[in-house]
């Protein structure tokens, strides 16, 4: 039996003032808002307008009916799935319990406090940011340099009091839903699946632990159901005097779970286990899990390269491609399913295999979970401590910090998509500078090398876990070393080296590195008025979490491009270059795979709209990253590495079958159409899970063709026939070159609700962008070449009411042609010393300049 509190709920200053309207599940911000007692916090520089907000204490409550027949039940629960944060629960003016982690489920036994007819639910919310601050003068943390000091001492996402992308906004309220939930005879307590394979089978350990409510004899039921729903076991009995059963059922042919890339198939197979408790003959609990059929290992053996850090599935070694992926609203609880889809759509669009759940916002929902399972997209979960040290030494603290580990690891522990547990991001890089505070050191290694994996053992020892992020062989042992564990590499943007830069590191994994980018210019006129177009302005300013960081994007235009005279062109160079830097590095470390086994980049996503490492921004605009993705991401494709000397040309597979019979195509093309040399490879094997050079091309013998800064490279995958990949080549910084000015020629339908573009140009335009002024959804592709006499057809979902005139007067087109330069190149170079120079980046700059040594392993 249940009853749904969630809906009309009211709220006030703790103790003062006329009550007024709220919603559950909600927050106090939303609330406000929806009122129009505060303005937006994300517009203009509102964000500070607001924070008293999280500097005050809240209350809601709600009257609700509770009919006789629920004092039926043997024991009656408030259900409160998520209290965000610092609060007291009061049932008819009692205090029924207290929350302090708004990582943690609630329960709390009220049926002794519950009567018949009215009743009363009150909680009271008191301030995060008053509560921290009081903290900290008992007991001080190192200080914070991405928002407020002293998060370490409350459990909510750390990044709700400001990071080096979000911003200072810390909500408080009843953030998940709430209900009562009746009881009777049992429920269950625990529940575990553990898988063992074996050739072609799989055997299903199934258990349950039960907590007794009544004398009532309890009984169970175990269905199996296959991925198309047929029954393929059931099992009952008694528990008799025991509070745990185990049974086991056999798969014959198991359908195994996959990722994307090893997978033939849009969605994977799914089993399901459904588990009951009867008492008398009628149920009366029950749990569904969905499963996938797969083991999972992260490989840390020794190799000629150093130590391993190799995911694999089914005992086949990925390369892991992805994305972080941070709190998708600073206001999570507008955050709905249709947008979880639409995210997960460009995870699949961009040809990802693994998402890693950042430490510092949430462990994600049941749904985000649901539907990586069904796609077959793995997710690396941090645990949530992120870039400070804990004071794990106060038993509080310790005991907090337990439940929420317990309740979440068994949430999650069954999905097919989880990969890998993280005890934390970033603490062991920047415990280097604690070294004056030993207390918090020492627990920093007891608690993640030791206290939590103990933990982990007892409730998920299927699942690898690593102690935090980046890591190395032991506890301040090469954590910042390539050839053993995890990386963290920033050199590139924080220490303002070049754009190729990464080509030098042979990391084992790399799970964070990035490049900041403005978003889209739709995104931009939500928050700013056309007068804030400035990367100096106010506003601006304001939605740059990044010290100096919309200078560092200045600094990095000009390393391939003139500084421009429009603000709209600052917002395509931005985006060209951090896809230019992602593509590079991914790629690089794809063709070193083996040695090599991971690119995940930082960031996917945007909590609010601001200037960041996202590739998609807060209102889901694609930037250029995230279209060019798809293409180095893509599971087979063409890869073209330019040194100095000579272009070698690559095809790299990531898929469990060979590709047979490969043919590589390549040709020296001039801007103005003109073949001047070509060639192919044809009859080629391309192994599974490998990457294979297929030609290498002197620089000296192409010189002698045609004059290299009017010509591009083009490289090209071919299946029977047709390009499947392609990669294109410049022998010279776009701003030493001529490029031809955008001219292309359109044709514009309407489909089945789709815009269907088809372009055709005579010249050569890089980087073309196609835009739209209104629309949001993503293009089929964008920020590509056209080379001379090619038509490309492009579509983009707009609607059935749409006409083709329309999106004609909605869609623009530019390329790197067409960008006016702003000042001379004097002045370029006046302006990128100017930002070098700046102490932070000229600190940083020295600091990145180190080359990582490897570490030296007995």
């Amino acid at each position: 039996m249940q009853l749904n509190l969630n809906g009309a709920w009211q709220f006030r200053k703790r103790g003062e003032g006329e009550w007024k309207a709220a919603t559950v599940p909600g927050c106090n911000y939303l609330d406000l808002l929806n009122l129009g007692e505060i303005p937006d916090p994300f517009v203009g520089t509102n964000e500070k307008e607001v924070l008293w907000v999280a500097k005050t204490d809240w209350e809601y409550k709600k009257a609700f009916e509770v009919s006789e027949a629920f004092f039926a039940c043997d024991r009656i629960l408030l259900d409160c799935k998520m209290l965000d944060t610092l609060c007291e629960v009061y049932l008819n003016d009692v205090c029924v319990g207290k929350g302090e982690n708004a990582h943690l489920r609630y329960q709390f036994d009220v049926k002794s406090y519950l009567k018949v007819g009215e009743n009363t639910l009150r909680i009271v919310f008191y301030s995060p940011v008053n509560y921290i601050a009081k903290q900290q003068k008992i007991d001080a943390c190192p200080r914070n340099g991405n928002g407020l000091d002293g998060i370490p001492h409350i459990r909510k996402p750390q990044c709700h009091f400001g990071w080096d992308w979000g911003p200072i906004l810390p909500p408080s309220g009843i953030s998940g839903d709430i209900a009562l939930i009746g009881q009777s005879a049992a429920a269950i307590q625990d529940y575990r699946i553990l898988q063992h394979h074996s050739d072609n089978r799989v055997d299903l350990e199934i258990s349950v632990t039960k907590e007794q409510l009544s004398d009532t004899p309890i009984a169970y039921v175990f269905k199996v159901l296959s991925p198309q729903g047929e029954r393929l076991a059931e099992l009952q009995g008694d528990f008799g005097d025991g509070e745990v059963v185990s049974q086991t059922v056999t798969i014959e042919n198991p359908e195994l779970w996959w990722t994307r890339d090893l997978s033939d198939c849009a969605e994977q197979p799914l089993y399901t286990v459904c588990i009951e408790l009867v008492a008398n003959g009628e149920p009366v609990d029950s749990v569904t899990q969905k499963i996938g059929l797969r083991t999972v290992e992260l490989n840390r053996e020794q190799d000629q390269y150093g130590q391993n850090f190799q995911f694999r599935i089914n005992g086949v070694p990925l390369f892991i491609k992805g994305a972080n992926w941070i709190p998708a609203d600073s206001f999570i609880n507008r955050y709905t399913e249709e947008r979880l889809e639409y995210d997960l759509d460009a995870v699949k669009f961009s040809n990802m295999n693994m998402l890693r759940i950042w430490g510092g916002g949430y462990y994600e929902s049941d749904l985000l979970y649901e539907k990586c399972d069904r796609d077959g997209i793995l997710v690396w979960q941090d645990f949530c401590f992120a870039c400070q040290p804990y004071p794990f030494y106060r038993e509080e603290l310790l005991q907090n910090v337990q439940k929420e580990v317990e309740y979440n690891v068994k949430r999650l522990r069954h999905h097919a998509s989880l990969a890998l547990w993280n005890g934390n991001n970033e603490i062991e890089t920047m415990s280097i500078a604690w070294r004056n505070r030993l207390k918090l050191m020492e627990w920093t290694e007891k608690f993640f090398y030791h206290i939590l994996p103990e933990w982990l053992q007892a409730l998920d020892a299927v699942t690898p876990y690593i102690p935090g992020s980046p890591c190395g062989v032991d506890y301040m042992k090469g954590f910042d070393r390539d050839n053993v564990g995890d990386t963290h590499l920033w050199a590139v943007w924080h220490g303002l080296q070049p754009l190729t830069y990464y080509r030098k590191r042979m990391t084992r994994f790399c799970s964070e590195f990035g490049f900041e980018s403005l978003p889209d210019l739709k995104t931009i006129e939500q928050y700013a008025k056309p007068s804030d177009y400035s990367l100096t302005s106010e506003v601006f300013t304001a939605h740059q979490k990044c010290s100096s960081g919309n200078m560092k994007m200045a600094y990095y235009i000009t390393s391939r491009f003139r500084l421009p005279k429009h603000f709209e062109d600052y917002i395509y160079l931005s985006q060209i270059c951090q896809e230019e830097c992602v593509r590079d590095a991914t790629e690089h470390w794809r063709r070193n795979r083996g040695r090599c086994n991971g690119s995940m980049y930082w960031q996917l996503n945007d909590c609010w709209p601001v200037c960041s490492w996202a590739s998609m921004d807060y209102y889901g605009n694609y930037k250029a990253l995230q279209y060019s993705a798809r293409h180095f991401n893509a599971p087979v494709t063409v890869s073209v590495e330019d040194t100095k000397d000579s272009i070698r040309i690559f095809v790299l597979n990531d898929t469990r079958k060979p590709i047979e019979s490969c043919c590589v195509q390549y040709k020296l093309l001039g801007f103005d159409g003109k073949v001047h040399t070509a060639g192919e490879r044809s009859s080629v094997t391309i192994e599974p899970c490998s990457a294979k050079c297929l030609e290498e091309l002197p620089l000296e013998k192409l010189k002698k063709h045609a004059n290299l800064q009017q010509c591009v490279l083009v490289a090209e995958l071919l299946e029977n026939g047709k390009t499947i990949s392609r990669r294109t080549v410049l022998f010279a910084p776009e701003k030493d070159l001529q490029l031809p000015k955008t001219d292309i020629q359109t044709k514009v339908e309407v489909k089945d609700g789709k815009a269907i573009l088809t372009l055709h140009t005579e010249k050569y335009l890089r980087f073309v962008q196609v835009h739209s002024k209104h629309n949001t959804k993503p293009f089929s592709d964008n920020y590509f070449d056209l080379l001379p006499g090619e038509t490309k057809v492009i579509t983009q979902p707009v609607g059935d009411t749409v006409t083709a005139a329309e999106i004609e007067k909605d869609i623009s087109y530019f390329s790197a042609g067409d960008v006016v330069p702003n000042a001379s190149r004097l002045s370029d170079a006046f302006t990128k010393a100017k930002i070098f120079l700046q102490p932070i980046n000229f600190g940083n700059y020295i600091y990145y300049c180190r080359m990582s040594n490897d570490l030296k392993l007995k």
